[in-house]
């Protein structure tokens, strides 16, 4: 687990089941050693991955103390659940996938070791991605407290890696997508254990920040959606006051003749951005928003391209 970058599928992040926080976690910490690069080795239903207690410890619980013989039963706990877990996801063609997560489990209570082998079906969106996935690094969530808050910040992730930087959800589409269809019918307890939960969880461990807007009805008291603002907080002076990335700011930054000066060699620009100046505004927006920190050579910090404020 040197590397810790969990990769999977963007129909995995999408897909549907539902899991306990340790079960997520042991999950994770098996998928961060796949090598998921279209030219690795194969790997198969045989295949083990093995989680220690030592990694459970190092990767999740940082420095707070916490019983060995207790983290092996979670883990043995966990691997029973996720041995149960169906994965139901959306395929092409209005085509669904339903499939076991796991397809079988070595237990070593004497090394405080599990083994676990994902079912067959499940690989295709674990192993030799090409497109469409999303990865993150393992010790990214490892201070998060919550199923809702690993969730959400996956989600996260892929929306900003598909240029996407707020969503709009009806009270049952963002249930759906956060695998709570059918619970917290009331509208405060959804509020206060799934939606600030997960977010002041994000904004406080790691580094993005998530922001929410709730949508009244139109007619009547009550809520009928929400509306999630995201970006990475390298952002941070450049958002507006209602926590929201600003476009107005970073349209002025891609105007800036000295930022295209400084940044035409970006390794992330495609030859027409290199070339043309619309293209070069256009893409810069996009990667400005998805990788922030990659604009740190000395002295030119996205900010000093803002018009100064005169006082």
């Amino acid at each position: 687990m040197e590397n810790n970058l969990v990769v999977q599928s963007n129909e995995l992040i999408l897909a549907t089941y539902t899991m306990q926080k340790t079960d997520k976690e042991l999950m994770l910490a098996c998928i961060s050693q796949i090598d998921s690069r279209p030219d690795a080795p194969e790997v198969t239903k045989q295949t083990e991955f093995k989680v220690s207690v030592d990694d459970i410890k190092s990767l999740f619980f940082g420095k707070k103390s916490k019983n060995e013989q207790n983290v092996y039963r979670d883990m043995e706990n966990a691997s029973k659940r996720l041995y149960d877990v169906d994965i139901v996801m959306s395929l092409p063609e209005n085509k669904i996938l339903q499939t076991r997560l796991i397809s079988s489990i070595v237990y070593d209570p004497d090394n405080g070791e599990v083994s676990l082998s994902f079912a067959e079906k499940i690989l295709p969106y674990l192993t030799q991605l090409r497109a469409n996935f999303t990865k993150y690094k393992l010790l990214e969530i490892g201070e998060l407290s919550s199923i809702h808050s690993i969730r959400l910040y996956e989600l996260v992730v892929m929306w900003v890696n598909q240029f996407q930087y707020s969503k709009d959800f009806t009270l049952e589409e963002f249930k759906h997508v956060m695998n709570v269809k059918g619970k917290y019918k009331q509208f405060g307890h959804l509020r206060q254990f799934v939606i600030e939960t997960a977010i002041n969880d994000i904004n406080e461990n790691t580094n993005y920040s998530v922001s929410v807007e709730y949508q009244k009805k139109s007619r009547g008291k009550g809520f009928r959606g929400l509306k999630l603002s995201f970006y990475k907080k390298t952002l941070d002076k450049l958002t507006g006051a209602d926590g929201a990335l600003s476009q107005a700011a970073i349209q002025s930054i891609v105007d800036s003749m000295q930022f295209m000066n400084d940044y035409n060699d970006h390794p992330s620009l495609s030859y027409d951005g290199k070339m043309q100046t619309d293209a070069f505004k256009r893409e810069m927006i996009h990667i400005i928003q998805r990788e922030p920190e990659s604009f740190n050579k000395p002295n030119k910090a996205l900010e000093s391209y803002l018009p100064k404020i005169k006082h």
